[in-house]
């Protein structure tokens, strides 16, 4: 199965230790190979696979070098990152700040002139 195809199949809340599985164990590559192929621990990668360690640019670089995935795929396995939430709350918070900002800017312009 192509890796094209096996990402099609996949959940679309997979996370990447579940797809790192699912291409390792499409592959029947054992951890203990895959280790051998990225330099990364066996006990990182189990421990990505178990979604207990977040995999991070160069892991991702080199597990989807290893199994032929792009590290976008697996970085951000739905299209987007895990922390959309999160970083939303912290976009509409910054709006906020700099809305304050600049009006309290605007502000002390008014009292100079």
């Amino acid at each position: 199965m192509a890796t094209k195809d096996l990402l099609d199949y996949l959940p679309k809340d997979s996370t990447a230790g579940s797809i790192t599985r699912a291409f390792r164990k499409n592959f029947k590559i054992t951890l203990k190979e895959l280790s051998k192929l990225t330099g990364i621990p066996e006990s990182n990668l189990s421990a990505i696979e178990n979604d207990k360690l977040e995999i991070g640019v160069k892991r991702a670089t080199l597990i989807g070098a290893a199994l032929g995935i792009s590290p976008e795929s697996l970085l951000f396995p739905n299209g987007k990152s895990q922390y959309e939430k999160e970083a939303e709350r912290v976009r509409h918070a910054a709006e906020k700040l700099f809305a304050a900002k600049k009006k309290q800017h605007k502000g002390s312009q008014d009292e100079a002139a």
